[in-house]
């Protein structure tokens, strides 16, 4: 591999997430009347590229319960979907996507993906697989989403935040992450291992 790279050119540039991130400028599209932001302006380059056009705009009723299962999890209720549809106000949606941010289900549903990465549980594993309680570091996970902590402290606190200097009790908590892979009580080793072990190192 490393010889075919070389006869390639052997091309190098940094890794991805080393690079300093410039905004770029949006392109130029032809339907101008089409974008609302700079972002729409990408999608729609990319698709005039292709011959396409965008979809029609979605009903309120569908906007509604589509963002509200994004952002949280949950469908809108009764009460919420009447007060969007009832809301004339051009900037109607826009207010909606903000609410739905401040929610503390906003929290948990971006919580999802990191606890299961994080291989969260409440039993231990293994044969016994009995129970441990790790609620107090599952909510510090939802807390910090929902309080947009950046996510380099996000990560130091939960790898070292009991070393940290005048480490406080959240960030003790936080540390919990480093108890979420599978345990057992064996507390001795065999001897036919201790032997293995021992000739191997010799």
């Amino acid at each position: 591999m490393l010889r075919q790279w070389i006869a390639q050119g052997a091309k190098y540039a940094e890794h991805w997430s080393f690079v300093v991130p410039h905004r770029p400028e949006p392109p130029r599209v032809k339907n101008t009347a089409w974008p609302k932001n700079a972002i729409d302006r990408f999608i729609l380059a990319r698709l005039e590229a292709a011959g396409l056009v965008p979809s029609p705009e979605a009903h309120k009723l569908t906007l509604i319960r589509r963002v509200t299962l994004d952002l949280t999890g949950l469908p809108p209720t009764p009460a919420e979907v009447d007060a969007f549809l009832a809301d004339q106000r051009p900037d109607a949606y826009e207010r909606l996507v903000d609410r739905l941010f401040t929610s503390p289900h906003h929290g948990e549903r971006l919580a999802v993906d990191w606890l299961d990465a994080a291989r969260f549980a409440d039993t231990n594993g293994y044969h016994i697989d009995n129970g441990r309680d790790m609620t107090r570091w599952r909510e510090w996970v939802i807390d910090s989403f929902n309080r947009n902590k950046p996510f380099d402290q996000f990560t130091i606190e939960q790898l070292a935040g009991d070393l940290l200097p005048d480490a406080t009790l959240d960030q003790k908590v936080a540390s919990g992450f480093n108890r979420n892979h599978m345990i057992n009580f064996e507390g001795v080793r065999s001897p036919k291992s201790i032997t293995r072990h021992t000739s191997s190192t010799g």
